[in-house]
């Protein structure tokens, strides 16, 4: 008897009900599908659930660490202390910089990074080196010691990154919300359709430093803003459509198509 293959078993999958066919369907006939009311709409929410200073919603959580990556001015030289437990973009939006990873062990019982981890790695950083920031990684909802950690790195005046991509909806051990940055810099979310919340492909970055959501709100529009650097003519400045690339920037948009979903 030939035996009948069994159902596989998926690692995750989006749930879309009847309220999320109906808001994509009223952005589709709306003005704008993409840099429209949606997107503000959508990081408002966040910043009000979250109970977060600053949102940047961009196109995938790879985006988002890159993003607070390249806020945090990482650049060849310097270093930064990643989990080895965790999805390769972690390490690639620190490599994206020209910035060097040095990875951090893990606990075997829970996939964490715990605040000696972090230390081990520290004294791991090579000669000649700068270490500049941490980014540790929730791992299927659960978070380290994040105050221990965040004290630990504010002592050194290190940055510290929460890849928060796994936990949507958790908190920290004394209750806040993770994305509040209540023990952190920045806090990446991804909405992938595994994730917590699906909206096909995004991301957001939350951020504690309103001069950090400034410059992320540039990045991921091409590095352009509408207003004026120190080299701007005044006359120009004071057009309606004048518009000034400051930064190297990308096109990190996520679309109102899909914060609607969000």
């Amino acid at each position: 008897m030939t035996k009948r293959p069994g159902r596989f078993l998926g690692y995750g999958r989006q749930f879309i009900d009847e309220a999320d066919i109906a808001a994509v369907t009223e952005a589709l006939k709306g003005d704008y599908l993409t840099q429209g009311p949606l997107v503000t709409r959508f990081e408002q929410a966040l910043k009000d659930r979250f109970d977060a200073p600053f949102a940047t919603v961009c196109n995938s959580g790879t985006a988002a660490l890159h993003l607070a990556a390249m806020a945090m001015d990482l650049k060849p030289g310097d270093v930064v202390i990643v989990p080895a437990m965790t999805f390769a973009a972690t390490a690639n939006a620190v490599r994206y910089t020209g910035a060097d990873v040095v990875f951090a062990d893990c606990d075997p019982d829970n996939g964490l990074m715990t605040l000696k981890h972090a230390q081990d790695a520290a004294a791991r950083v090579p000669e000649g080196k700068t270490l500049r920031a941490v980014f540790c990684v929730h791992m299927n909802g659960q978070c380290t010691d994040m105050a221990a950690l965040y004290a630990w790195c504010q002592n050194r005046n290190l940055f510290l990154l929460e890849d928060a991509c796994h936990a949507i909806g958790t908190a920290y051990a004394d209750g806040a919300p993770v994305g509040s940055c209540r023990h952190s810099d920045f806090a990446a979310f991804s909405f992938h359709p595994v994730k917590t919340i699906a909206m096909g492909e995004g991301g957001a970055v939350m951020t504690r430093h309103e001069d950090m959501a400034k410059k992320m709100s540039m990045l991921v529009t091409h590095g352009i803003t509408k207003i004026p650097g120190d080299f701007a003519r005044q006359e120009m400045a004071d057009a309606p459509w004048y518009h000034e690339m400051q930064r190297l920037g990308y096109n990190y948009r996520a679309s109102d198509i899909n914060c609607a979903l969000g």
